[in-house]
């Protein structure tokens, strides 16, 4: 069984859920079913955009250009669907390849140039956005056929039937890596780069592949959100940045590479759709919502500190 201090998100899960309690008592829409749908919505797109961002920490990297390909896959699906008049399925099979290239070009930009994935990823992110805006003319693609704002809008009760997809993604993430060499290459790469060389781990290969599958994530990240809101803007992702990197800290996921929760950034998006929904319904300005983010954010990682001086006590105490 795992101890709490192995669980930096755990504290922040039950302080919401006290406050969603209080919150109950005070909005009388908090915990009807359709704000309950509203949650699981956001939170489903959320987890999936902190995915992204969460398999390239994995491997010790960055990337700040999940918005930026997530803009350029929704704009190229909006364009397929809207424009081209071509079915759903293809259109979206053709922004997920967009994706995995834009996610290429970064991993290949940074294992051979040497150049920090910060650096590389803030360029690609602003200049992939400012692709799909002057591509765009600023102009969102508004004929999203009804079949995919249908499932992207529809729900089961309360449950978004875009938790299917990301419920989905989350099961692959988790098996990749848990049970695959691929996955257990990135994390060995990602907690130890010199012991991963001496096994025969080719760690540049590891930061391109995560950059590749981030990719893919935004793209995915990009359709369910063109599947919520009915277009596909040019400036669709421009707000990703902060939610890609709260939902894996607050989830867990080490910023020196090598230890990922899925489960903890599932937890970690569901506390952020709970809490944006809530600021929301007391009517507190957006400015506010990200600055509780980012409280959120400076909370996970105090927490995680702590809980690695909880985890390394015990030793010390053995050893002396």
């Amino acid at each position: 069984m795992r101890r709490a201090a192995d669980l930096p998100w755990l504290p922040l899960l039950a302080v919401t859920l006290l406050g969603s309690i209080v919150l109950s008592f005070r909005v009388d829409q908090f915990l009807t079913s359709y704000n309950i749908f509203v949650i699981l919505q956001g939170a489903a797109t959320y987890a999936v955009i902190g995915f992204a961002a969460m398999v390239v920490l994995v491997v010790r990297d960055i990337s700040l250009a999940v918005g930026g390909i997530g803009a350029v896959s929704g704009v190229l699906f909006g364009w397929l669907v809207a424009d081209q008049g071509m079915p759903v399925v293809p259109a979206a099979i053709i922004a997920l390849v967009g994706g995995a290239v834009a996610g290429l070009a970064n991993g290949l930009l940074i294992t051979r140039t040497k150049l920090n994935g910060f650096i590389v990823t803030l360029a690609t992110g602003a200049l992939l956005t400012g692709l799909a805006i002057g591509a765009t003319k600023s102009a969102a693609f508004a004929g999203i056929p009804r079949s995919w704002t249908a499932f992207g809008q529809g729900r089961i009760w309360f449950f978004p039937l875009i938790g299917l997809v990301t419920a989905a993604v989350a099961a692959a993430l988790f098996v990749l890596y848990r049970s695959t060499r691929p996955g257990r290459a990135m994390l060995t790469a990602g907690g130890n780069p010199e012991a991963a060389l001496l096994v025969g781990i080719d760690n540049s290969r590891q930061v391109v592949l995560a950059h590749v599958l981030s990719g893919v994530l935004a793209a995915i990240a990009a359709l369910l959100t063109i599947g919520r809101i009915g277009s596909a803007p040019p400036d669709l992702g421009t707000d990703w940045v902060l939610i890609s990197f709260a939902v894996p800290i607050i989830g867990g996921t080490a910023l020196a590479g090598g230890v990922l929760s899925v489960g903890g950034a599932l937890v970690a998006a569901l506390v952020l759709a709970i809490i944006d929904n809530a600021l929301v319904l007391l009517s507190v300005s957006p400015y506010g919502i990200v600055l509780a983010q980012g409280l959120l954010i400076l909370v996970a990682i105090l927490l995680g500190n702590l809980s690695r001086i909880v985890r390394r006590r015990p030793r010390l105490q053995g050893a002396t």
